[in-house]
């Protein structure tokens, strides 16, 4: 893959993002721009401030800035989705920011380039297998499948494994699967792809590249090129 990508892991209010801003090239959001954790001092008004500049970007920007749905968007399209640190407060105005006219054809649930998968929690084998059937005629490639079977049947991206995140399913959807059932899985829902993910997120300040599956939910922005992936430093 020749061409660089800038992206941006889950922000969760945070405001490690705001770079992306100036960056001239194609930007790709991990999604979970909402829900904050409260004891990094981050509020739930600077989780929606960014929000709307996030959109805006997007707008300025629709053919090189992609917007990626986390789980933590999920809950505010349908409130029987629900994810921890959900906010009463703010949910009529998030989900108003989703799914209003102007502003619902702007988030998706991935981005394939060649054989990466860009996407947040990362597609399972098991959930893969499990609904195939649904969305294998719904686009001629995996993004177009996956991103429209999101709005037709959204209830399926609420599904979370039980034994990874105590969830009622076999396995994770692509918004909910953790990385550990990923890894332990035996084989991926296509060996040739190369998923790159947030959601679980990471202590260390380093991703962990592991088999097909590469983690970068590290609280930074990361550069993709010449098929490699290293932190981004504005210049």
């Amino acid at each position: 893959m020749k061409k660089e990508i800038l992206i941006v892991p889950d922000i969760h209010g945070r405001d490690f993002w705001l770079p992306a801003l100036d960056y001239e090239g194609e930007v790709i959001f991990l999604g979970d721009y909402t829900d904050p954790y409260p004891q990094e001092g981050f509020t739930e008004e600077d989780a929606y401030q960014g929000l709307l500049k996030i959109i805006e970007f997007k707008k300025q920007n629709p053919d090189r800035v992609t917007l990626l749905i986390g789980n933590h968007e999920l809950h505010y399209y349908n409130r029987e989705f629900l994810a921890g640190r959900y906010n009463d407060k703010y949910a009529e105005k998030y989900k108003e920011l989703l799914t209003c006219d102007e502003n619902k054809n702007l988030f998706q649930i991935c981005r394939q380039i060649d054989n990466y998968l860009i996407i947040h929690a990362g597609l399972t084998k098991g959930w893969y297998d499990l609904h195939y059937n649904e969305f294998k005629d719904l686009g001629a490639t995996l993004e177009e499948q996956l991103n429209k079977i999101f709005f037709e049947k959204m209830y399926i991206f609420h599904e979370a494994a039980w034994e990874y995140r105590g969830g009622f399913h076999d396995a994770g959807s692509p918004l909910w699967a953790d990385i550990n059932e990923i890894w332990d899985e035996k084989e991926h829902f296509a060996p040739d792809i190369i998923q790159i993910v947030g959601h679980t997120q990471i202590i260390k300040p380093e991703p962990i590249i592991k088999d097909a599956v590469w983690l970068i939910d590290t609280k930074q922005l990361y550069l993709f090129k010449d098929n490699k992936i290293e932190k981004f430093i504005k210049v």
